[in-house]
């Protein structure tokens, strides 16, 4: 399991000290999540997300308080530095 960030929408949360991730960003069945800032990269609209591989299936664990699992594109991760 890998630390990277998720490219997404980012909007803003119910309270001060959160975010609203939206993911996949352009999409209509895409979902979205509450999430903390100090997780949040506003600058290039990023969560930060542990990453793990299934099979040939790369899945993202999403810093919400029910720590969903949702599966993402490789092409949405960065490195984290």
């Amino acid at each position: 399991m890998t630390d990277q960030w998720l490219k997404c929408k980012i909007l803003k949360g119910m309270f001060s000290d959160e975010s609203t991730m939206v993911y996949p960003a352009e999409s209509a069945t895409a979902s979205s999540f509450f999430v903390p800032k100090e997780k949040v990269r506003e600058t290039d609209g990023a969560v930060h997300v542990r990453v793990f591989r299934e099979g040939g299936t790369m899945w993202a664990i999403v810093p919400a308080e029910s720590q969903p699992v949702i599966q993402v594109n490789e092409k949405d991760l960065t490195p984290s530095a």
